[in-house]
């Protein structure tokens, strides 16, 4: 017979939306979970006979609920065992009802708010939980009243939000992607995972169900943030450098470098970078790709460069948005190992795996004799990314990018293997993408999965004509 568990009522005397309040961070899974059952003798007894799926009272203010007693083999469990994807499991979160309803209000705050958090009914404990996103998946999410016109935004749990030293499966943060973009759900895990196949230091992903006070909210493409916690498990012996997120060398002054630290913002010394970003800008053409080698390894930027032209990475490091004022690139962080070792981390992937004809900027292969000019991408403008000193640097030489891409083709990215992996992910999520609320964008599930099945052939000529050596 399976245990029952209690909720809460609402109490006027304990606050759980604010759980530091009077209390130290180290008592308060468990004295919330005392609070709970003493609250449940004397008010609201009503019970979820399933711990699995806890229930809520979402119509009040204050009504918050546990699944049960805090597990703490949560916290020491490894990532790897998280990210096998082998299933989909369920996160619950519980926050007042007047909360939920201000952070969609909110959303482009992206501000915490508490909440519980429950893993396949197991209680994790008081986290903090917002919305994420950038332009196109959050800001254009909303009309000109405020009204949110997308069917659902992608969120973000921290896990030391409120508090300090909580971890899930080692982990500070988790980030749960809405995939609005992709019916089939599995681009951007397809993706990570040839960056991974190909030795790129790369976010570990899989997927998981929301449910908020007791509503799904679907299936979200659940990804290992890139923070503090990353760069400790990727490089062990240098785990505290610098991290930056979209700062590119040849756009880097001073200001920038420091707004685009994502660790030791406080302490950080930014000369590393400043040298690195100095030293390239000013190196002669001759010596571009030598300088270039200096600080970050040519081997790995070729492998790095070969996937992201498998996958066909629309929003990459290879489109160099502009407004006039200001030209960025976008979705990818930097790490420094040390001032004179830089490396290249992919991220948000979901732009992925299909050819847009319309999309006008070059390969980055081709320098135009004009770098001035612009291109129509998205609605917007682009310039050329081989007019960029990274990558004209690269063109120097490309019998490297060459080489990493024929053996790409030749193995995780041959025809067989894709088709067996994305059939084998359809088996995992087939059922809960199918069951999601949420409406799909362009087609059923099952349409998007065959559809990206179907693309692997023509994906894969687009890549065996890019590094075909040029005709006489």
């Amino acid at each position: 017979m399976a245990k029952r568990t209690c909720k809460p009522p609402p109490s006027r005397e304990i606050s759980f939306n604010h759980p530091r309040a009077g209390l130290g961070d180290d008592r308060i899974a468990g004295l919330l979970a005392v609070a709970a059952v003493a609250l449940a003798l004397v008010g609201d007894t009503s019970c979820a006979a399933d711990p699995a799926k806890p229930q809520s009272d979402a119509t009040t203010d204050s009504a918050v609920s546990l699944c049960s007693t805090p597990d703490p083999t949560l916290q020491a469990g490894s990532a790897a065992e998280l990210f096998a994807a082998t299933r989909v499991p369920t996160f619950d979160l519980y926050l007042p009802k007047a909360d939920w309803e201000a952070l969609k209000v909110n959303a482009r705050d992206e501000e915490f708010v508490s909440a519980q958090a429950c893993f396949d009914g197991r209680a994790v404990g008081t986290v903090g939980l917002r919305f994420k996103g950038s332009y196109g998946s959050l800001y254009e999410c909303f009309d000109v009243q405020g009204n949110m016109t997308c069917p659902r935004l992608s969120m973000k749990i921290k896990f030391d939000e409120y508090i300090d030293g909580q971890r899930f499966f080692g982990l500070k943060r988790l980030a749960f992607n809405a995939y609005m973009y992709d019916d089939s759900r599995m681009k951007e895990k397809l993706a990570y995972d040839l960056y991974r196949a190909a030795g790129i230091v790369a976010p570990r992903s899989a997927w998981a169900v929301l449910r908020v006070n007791g509503e799904s909210q679907g299936l979200f493409g659940m990804v290992e943030p890139v923070d503090g916690r990353f760069t400790a498990d990727r490089w062990p012996a240098n785990p505290d450098g610098n991290l930056y997120k979209e700062l590119w060398p040849t756009h880097a002054t001073d200001p920038q470098i420091r707004a685009a630290l994502e660790t030791n913002e406080t302490v950080a010394d930014i000369g590393g970078y400043h040298g690195f970003a100095q030293t390239l800008t000013s190196a002669d053409d001759a010596s571009l790709l030598g300088t270039l080698g200096s600080y970050m390894d040519l081997d790995y930027l070729a492998r790095f460069m070969a996937v992201e032209d498998a996958v066909i990475s629309y929003d990459g490091i290879t489109y160099f948005w502009t407004d006039r004022s200001s030209t960025n690139n976008h979705n990818y962080f930097i790490y420094e190992a040390s001032p004179t070792r830089f490396t290249l981390i992919p991220w948000d992937l979901d732009s992925t795996f299909w050819i847009d004809p319309n999309h006008a900027a070059p390969h980055w292969t081709v320098v135009p004799t004009d770098c001035s000019l612009t291109y129509e991408y998205w609605g917007g403008l682009a310039y050329a990314p081989g007019c960029d000193r990274v990558f004209r640097a690269l063109d120097t030489d490309l019998d490297r990018w060459r080489a990493a891409a024929r053996t790409l083709l030749d193995g995780p990215f041959a025809a067989d293997a894709m088709v067996a992996a994305i059939d084998k992910y359809a088996g995992v999520i087939g059922n809960a993408a199918r069951s999601d609320p949420t409406p799909t964008k362009y087609s059923t599930f099952d349409q998007a999965v065959s559809g990206l099945r179907s693309s692997i052939p023509a994906v894969r000529a687009r890549l065996e004509k890019l590094i075909a050596p040029p005709s006489p």
